[in-house]
C-alpha cells in the first residue's frame, strides 16, 4: 500500500464520483451523462470518471481511500458489496468528490494512465434519510494501475446495489 486516508463527505442524490471536478467532459458538467452502475450496482464509468452509488440520499458518508501498487487481495467478509471496474486517468491525479468537498488524490505512474478501481461498501440499506442513531454508510475505495478489464461484480448482498442491477435487466 502506498496510501490510505479516511475522511468524510458530504453527498447529494445517492452519488460521489472519483475524478478531476475542473474536466470540462466530466459528467459532473454535462446534463444527462451521469452513468449508472447497471452492472455492478455500485460503480460506474464513463472516461476519465467513476460515479459511486450510495444508500444515503442526501448526507455524510465515510470514505476511505487506499492506493496501491500492484492489485490487492479482497476481502469480501468485512463488507456488503464488493466492484471493481477499469478507468484512465492519465494525469494521475484526482479526487473525491463529494458535493461540497473534495479529498485529492495522487495516483501512482501507471500505463497509459490505466487503473484498477474497487469500491467495498456496507451500510448502504440502513436508508437514504438517516437519524443520529443509524450506521453511517462507508466505502472502501482502492485504486491500483493495471490494464482494462471488463467490470466485476465480487460480493452482492445489500439491496441497493439489488435494485440497480436490476434496473439493467428491465
Amino acid at each position: 500500500m502506498l496510501h490510505r486516508s479516511t475522511g468524510t463527505i458530504f453527498i447529494e442524490d445517492n452519488v460521489f464520483s472519483l475524478g478531476d471536478r475542473d474536466d470540462p467532459q466530466s459528467p459532473l458538467h454535462i446534463v444527462g451523462a451521469f452513468p449508472t452502475p447497471d452492472t455492478t450496482g455500485l460503480l460506474a464509468t464513463a472516461p476519465g470518471f467513476v460515479a459511486v452509488t450510495c444508500g444515503v440520499h442526501l448526507g455524510d458518508i465515510t470514505v476511505t481511500t487506499e492506493i496501491w501498487g500492484g492489485r490487492p487481495e479482497p476481502d469480501p467478509a468485512s463488507w456488503e458489496d464488493v466492484a471493481e471496474v477499469s478507468v484512465a486517468w492519465p494525469a494521475g491525479r484526482i479526487a473525491v468528490c463529494g458535493s461540497d468537498t473534495d479529498i485529492p488524490i495522487t495516483l501512482p505512474p501507471a500505463p497509459d494512465g490505466d487503473f484498477r478501481v474497487r469500491d467495498s461498501v456496507r451500510h448502504r440499506d440502513a436508508g437514504e434519510d438517516r437519524g443520529p442513531n443509524d450506521p453511517i454508510e462507508h466505502h472502501l475505495i482502492q485504486i491500483w494501475p493495471d490494464t482494462p478489464h471488463p467490470d466485476e461484480l465480487l460480493k452482492a448482498t445489500d439491496k441497493t446495489g439489488a435494485r440497480w442491477r436490476d434496473h439493467r435487466r428491465r
